[in-house]
């Protein structure tokens, strides 16, 4: 009987253990999904919060045309052009995973990439992890991805979205790994197809352009630019806002740019 009560005894305290681990897995779901973990501050974010340098060019007209054109979709891109307007994460955590292997030094490059970004602005939590991932990234064989981006790109990106709150729901980021030798080439389609998962859809078209935008159509950079960081920095902004035109954009930008002096 002793030998049955401690059968006993044992089974009751393993049972509350798992009840224990169960309950504060719900528990932290729960906070996730109240939101009540949003790195968003109470207060509202300052201008001065966003960089003396976004604050100096936000007012310049050709800061304005360098932000249309690196968020809303080019009349040059093929295919139908989705209606253009502001399309962002509004959640407090997204998650960024690689479904696949994508050759030497790339997980490391990504973990740099993504805590890059995640400094950049203040709105929402971007990691790297393979817990409910919102951005997806598999690396192709060539054969493979040409089924799926075509046959004259290296690099695509399948966005679900709303026109309006709450913007992006899931982002699929495909990259053609037959046809990359180098590990920099991988590199720079990776940072191209991720600011497409984060909201900016156009591309910049002009050889002048080549050297300081991740959004070229050609890209070789590995890093986004200062004016490519303003914009990440604005768009993820409490002045911008899914469901903006190109008017209301550059209305809020010029808002933003008439406010008090950090």
């Amino acid at each position: 009987m002793r030998l049955v009560g401690r059968v006993v005894v044992g089974l009751l305290c393993l049972a509350a253990f798992a009840a224990a681990i169960y309950g504060s897995s719900m528990a932290v779901r729960w906070l996730e999904s109240r939101q009540l973990l949003d790195r968003r501050p109470d207060q509202p974010v300052s201008i001065a919060s966003l960089g003396r340098y976004t604050r100096q060019v936000a007012g310049k007209a050709w800061f304005g045309s360098y932000f249309g054109t690196m968020v809303f979709p080019s009349r040059k891109d093929p295919g139908p052009r989705p209606t253009p307007v502001v399309a962002k994460w509004e959640r407090s955590r997204v998650a960024v995973d690689t479904l696949n292997d994508g050759g030497p030094g790339v997980e490391a490059y990504l973990r740099r990439l993504v805590a890059r970004l995640d400094r950049l602005q203040h709105e929402v939590r971007f990691v790297v992890s393979s817990r409910s991932p919102l951005i997806t990234i598999r690396f192709l064989s060539h054969a493979a991805y040409a089924r799926v981006g075509g046959a004259n790109t290296v690099g695509s990106t399948q966005t679900d979205y709303y026109t309006t709150s709450p913007g992006l729901i899931s982002a699929r980021i495909f990259i053609d790994a037959g046809v990359q030798d180098t590990p920099g080439e991988v590199q720079s389609t990776l940072i191209h197809e991720l600011t497409h998962a984060i909201g900016c859809s156009g591309h910049f078209y002009s050889p002048a352009d080549s050297g300081r935008s991740v959004m070229f159509n050609a890209n070789r950079l590995t890093d986004w630019s200062q004016n490519d960081a303003a914009v990440i920095r604005l768009l993820y902004s409490p002045w911008i806002r899914s469901g903006m035109s190109p008017a209301q954009a550059r209305a809020a930008i010029s808002l933003f740019a008439a406010g008090p002096a950090p």
